[in-house]
């Protein structure tokens, strides 16, 4: 799958992170989205459920420029992640090429500062999109808060490119099956796996 250019100057950790023999594909993504610059207007947090449109949530992307959800949208579909723990985004990252080849983009929300985030994104080796999301402005508005502790609700949603909700878990997060997941619920055949056709055999 090709990325425009819009995608490609998301990413904080760009080429120049990069070791020359770093495989094709997306640069480490990590994204501001921890705050909220006082011109932009957050959708207001409401239950986000199966069939809904999702928020078109804003961010900060490394060119310092103010990107939402329909941006990231425009690259594909994309599976959202919300307080993924380390062994979910080495599962992410292992399915990353597959879910590209799919057209889907692969996004993690962490509730955590910035230099947090980064040094996740250096000691994993992430090489899809992630957002620092430390005042859980972007989880709110998707109810992945806890209302008790303040801390994300571990939460997984497939979004199709007009931001509606395909699939969604709450509370807990598979440690894989990534590409399985986000393909049945968007109707598509996995990388690998022939299209069936009307002669097929059920």
């Amino acid at each position: 799958m090709k990325f425009s250019p819009l995608f490609v100057a998301a990413a904080l950790l760009s080429m120049r992170d990069v070791p020359n023999d770093h495989p094709p594909g997306p640069p480490n993504d990590y994204i501001d989205g921890g705050a909220v610059h006082a011109a932009q207007t957050e959708p207001q947090a409401s239950p986000v459920d199966l069939g809904d449109i999702a928020p078109d949530f804003s961010y900060q992307a490394a060119d310092g420029r103010w990107q939402h959800l329909h941006d990231l949208l425009a690259q594909g579909p994309t599976l959202l992640v919300f307080g993924p723990t380390d062994v979910v985004l080495r599962a992410i990252e292992r399915d990353r090429e597959r879910l590209y080849d799919m057209g889907v983009v692969p996004v993690a929300v962490l509730d955590v500062r910035n230099g947090a985030a980064r040094t996740t994104v250096e000691q994993l080796g992430l090489r899809y999109v992630v957002l620092a999301d430390s005042r859980g402005v972007i989880a709110a508005q998707f109810n992945a808060v806890d209302g008790r502790t303040g801390r994300e609700i571990p939460s997984l949603f497939v979004l199709d490119r007009k931001r509606r909700v395909r699939a969604l878990m709450r509370t807990s997060l598979p440690a894989r099956g990534y590409v399985s997941l986000a393909a049945n619920a968007l109707g598509i055949p996995e990388p690998g796996t022939p299209a069936a056709t009307s002669s097929s055999p059920r």
